[in-house]
C-alpha cells in the first residue's frame, strides 16, 4: 500500500463514518479506550513501513534466524509496502470485531451519562431511546449493585445486615417436624457468619462501585424524569416503557404512574390498542396475553408488578376524573346519548377501556394466585360516577330500551365484568387464596370472588336507589345479578359463594342502605322473568325473609 492508498482508505473511513447512523457512532464513542490505542499501534506502523527507507535499521540481533522474520526478503518478495497493506487489513478487522464484541462496562457508564444528557437536552430522542436501550440491562444492574464485584464488596462489607435481621417475636412457632431442619439451617448460617467476620478486611480490596452506581442512577434519574421523553415513548414508542418501568428504582414508581395516566387518558395510545387485541378468553376465566401486547404483558404477565406498581391507581383516577369532570368536558352530554354504534366506539371510551383494563388485572391476579384484591372497588366507584351524571331525559332516548344511553351500557358492563369476577371462583382449586369464602360480610377479605360479590351489592344499592336510574334499568343490572347466582353451583366452594352473593345482595354490600332497598328488591323480583326466578329460590327466600310485606308482618 503507497502513502497515496493509505491516504484514500482514511477519506473512505471518514466517509463511512459520517453516512452510518448517529445510533452507531455514539456507540462507537463507548469504545474509544481500546480503538484509539490500536488506532496509533497501527497508524504508527503503517508510516513506519511507508518510510522504511528512511527510518528502517538493520538487525542486529546476533542470531541471524532471528533476523530473517524481522528483516524483508532481499529479493523483494515482501515488500515493506505489501506489509503496510496488511497492517492496514488487520487492523479492519480487529476494530470491527472489537466493536461488535465489546460491551460497554462498568467504567463505560460515565460516558453513556454524558452521551445520554447531550441527546436528551437537543431532544433527539428517537436517537436516545436507540442508543439507551441496549445498554438499560448494565444501568439497572449497576443502580440496583447487581453488578459482581459489586455484589462481592457488599457481601463482604456485610451491607445488607439490618435487611437480613430476623426478630424471633415475628417468627411462627415451629412444628416438630421443622426443628431439626431449621437447627441446621441456622448452624450453617453461623458458619458463614462466622467466615465472613474473619475476612471482612477483604472488602477494603474490592473496589466498591460507588462510581458506576451513581453515573447509572444519574442515567436512570435523567430517563424517568423528563416529562418529554415520556410522552415521546407514550406517543410513539410505547414497546419500550416496560424496560424503563422495570428499572427498581424509586423514581420508577412516579414515572409509571404518569406513563399509565398519559396511556388510558389518549385514546389513540398503545394501551387502547392492546386491550382491543386482547381479546382471547383463557381456558380457565381471565383472557389471554397475547405476546406482541408488551404493555399488557409487562404488567400482567406477573402481577406482583402491577401490585408493586399500584397500577390500577393511576387508571382507575383517570376514569373517575374523567366521568366526574364531564360535564364540564362534554363526556356527559357523549355518555347520556344514544349508544346506536357502542360497538364501534367503545374500543376508544377511556370508561369502557378502563373497565376492561380491570377485567384482565383481576382475572389475572386470581389465575396467579396474587393474594390481593387488586382495588377491584374502583369499578364500584365506576359505576356511582356513571349514576351521578346518568340522564335518560333527552329528546331521542327510548327509556324503554334495553340501554337507553352509552351510560346504560358502561353500567352494565361494569356489573358484567364485577359478576364475571365472582363467578370466575368455579376455576379454582382449594389452595387458592381467593377460593376462601368469609362466613359474614366484610369490606375487604383479600378474596376476589368475595371482595367482587361486595362491590356487585354495593352497586346494586347505588342503582336501586337511584332517582336518575329508571326501573327498566335497574330491573335489567338486578337480572344480572340472578344470571350470577344462577350460574354458581348449590354445591361445594360454589355453593358456599352462590349463599356469600345473596348474602350480600340482600344486606345492601357495606353501604347500609336504607329501608326503601328492600322494596326496590322486591320490585325486582316481581319484575323478573319466572323462570329466572325459579333458578334462585335461596335468593327469593333471603329476600322475602329480609323484606316481608307490610301485610306479613306480625
Amino acid at each position: 500500500m503507497t502513502l497515496d492508498g493509505f491516504l484514500g482508505f482514511l477519506a473512505l473511513f471518514i466517509a463511512f463514518y459520517a453516512i452510518v447512523s448517529p445510533v452507531t457512532r455514539l456507540r462507537a464513542q463507548l469504545h474509544l479506550a481500546v480503538q484509539i490505542p490500536l488506532a496509533i499501534l497501527a497508524a504508527s506502523l503503517v508510516f513506519y513501513f511507508e518510510f522504511f527507507p528512511l527510518l528502517g535499521r538493520p538487525c542486529r540481533l546476533p542470531t541471524a534466524k532471528a533476523c530473517s522474520w524481522l528483516a524483508f526478503p532481499a529479493d523483494g518478495s515482501f515488500t515493506p509496502l505489501q506489509a503496510a497493506f496488511l497492517v492496514v487489513f488487520v487492523w479492519m478487522i480487529l476494530a470491527w470485531s472489537l466493536n461488535a464484541m465489546l460491551r460497554p462496562g462498568p467504567r463505560s457508564l460515565a460516558a453513556v451519562a454524558k452521551i445520554a444528557q447531550t441527546l436528551l437536552y437537543e431532544r433527539r430522542f428517537a436517537e436516545l431511546l436507540d442508543f439507551i436501550r441496549p445498554q438499560l440491562g448494565l444501568v439497572r444492574a449497576a443502580a440496583e449493585r447487581r453488578l459482581r464485584m459489586q455484589k462481592v464488596r457488599d457481601w463482604l462489607a456485610d451491607a445488607n445486615w439490618l435487611r437480613r435481621q430476623q426478630f424471633k417475636i415475628l417468627k411462627p412457632a415451629a412444628s416438630e417436624e421443622d426443628e431439626p431442619k431449621q437447627s441446621t439451617a441456622g448452624y450453617d448460617k453461623r458458619i458463614r457468619e462466622v467466615f465472613r467476620r474473619h475476612i471482612r478486611w477483604m472488602r477494603h480490596l474490592v473496589p466498591a462501585g460507588r462510581k458506576a452506581q451513581a453515573n447509572a442512577e444519574n442515567i436512570a434519574r435523567m430517563l424517568l424524569r423528563s416529562d418529554e421523553f415520556r410522552k415521546f415513548l407514550v406517543t410513539m414508542r410505547p414497546d419500550a416503557l416496560p424496560d424503563l418501568m422495570a428499572v427498581k428504582l424509586h423514581l420508577r414508581f412516579d414515572f409509571s404512574d404518569k406513563v399509565l395516566q398519559d396511556l388510558i387518558s389518549d385514546k389513540g395510545s398503545g394501551l387502547y390498542q392492546e386491550i382491543e387485541n386482547n381479546q382471547n378468553l383463557a381456558d380457565k376465566g381471565g383472557y389471554w396475553i397475547a405476546r406482541e401486547n408488551v404493555l399488557l404483558r409487562f404488567l400482567f404477565g406477573d402481577v406482583a408488578v402491577t401490585n408493586e406498581l399500584a397500577a390500577w391507581k393511576p387508571v382507575g383516577d383517570a376514569v373517575i376524573r374523567t366521568i366526574h369532570e364531564g360535564k364540564n368536558t362534554g363526556y356527559a352530554a357523549f355518555l347520556n346519548g344514544r349508544p346506536d354504534n357502542f360497538e364501534a366506539e367503545q374500543w376508544r371510551d377511556i370508561t369502557f377501556v378502563g373497565t376492561r383494563f380491570f377485567d384482565i388485572m383481576v382475572n389475572e391476579a386470581m389465575r396467579q394466585g396474587i393474594s390481593y384484591h387488586m382495588w377491584l372497588f374502583y369499578v364500584e366507584h365506576f359505576v356511582s360516577e356513571l349514576e351521578a351524571s346518568y340522564d335518560a331525559s333527552g329528546p331521542d332516548i327510548n327509556v324503554l330500551a334495553e340501554f337507553p344511553t352509552r351510560s346504560a351500557r358502561l353500567l352494565y358492563e361494569a356489573f358484567d365484568v364485577m359478576g364475571n369476577w365472582v363467578r370466575n371462583i368455579r376455576y379454582l382449586d382449594s389452595t387458592s387464596p381467593h377460593a376462601a369464602v368469609p362466613s359474614t360480610n366484610q369490606f375487604s377479605t383479600g378474596a376476589i370472588p368475595a371482595d367482587a360479590a361486595t362491590a356487585l351489592a354495593n352497586s346494586m344499592v347505588r342503582v336501586a336507589l337511584s332517582t336518575r336510574v329508571g326501573d327498566n334499568l335497574a330491573c335489567y343490572l338486578h337480572d344480572c345479578i340472578l344470571d350470577d347466582i344462577a350460574s354458581l353451583s348449590p354445591e361445594g366452594v360454589q355453593g358456599r359463594m352462590r349463599a356469600h352473593l345473596i348474602r350480600v345482595v340482600v344486606a345492601g354490600g357495606n353501604c347500609h342502605p336504607e329501608a326503601r332497598y328492600g322494596q326496590r328488591l322486591r320490585t325486582f323480583l316481581a319484575m323478573a322473568d319466572h323462570v329466572l326466578r325459579a333458578k334462585v329460590r335461596d335468593y327469593v327466600a333471603a329476600a322475602e325473609a329480609a323484606f316481608p310485606e307490610p301485610g306479613r308482618i306480625g
